[in-house]
């Protein structure tokens, strides 16, 4: 289920324009788990600890968020039978 927030909480993109933490659609270790087939916990680290994973954007209390976008471009290149549609 992706993060949603109920507030408008202004944000600068890294290309000057402003967007808000609602338009991020964000994933965490469960959510890349279940794209990827239902892993498991040891092998989401492993894949998500990779130099070719994409960053995560932020490390929280509860673990490290990504944007779905990167993880899915991510998916659609290094595991096509995975990639949505």
């Amino acid at each position: 289920m992706p993060f949603t927030v109920t507030d408008e909480l202004p944000r600068v993109k890294e290309s000057g324009q402003v967007s808000s933490v609602r338009d991020m659609d964000l994933v965490g270790a469960a959510e890349i788990r279940a794209m990827l087939g239902g892993i498991s916990k040891q092998r989401v680290y492993v894949i998500t600890s990779h130099r070719n994973f994409p960053d995560p954007v932020a490390d929280l209390v509860q673990g490290k968020v990504w944007r779905r976008s990167d993880v899915v471009a991510w998916i659609r290149e290094h595991r096509p039978e995975l990639a949505e549609g």
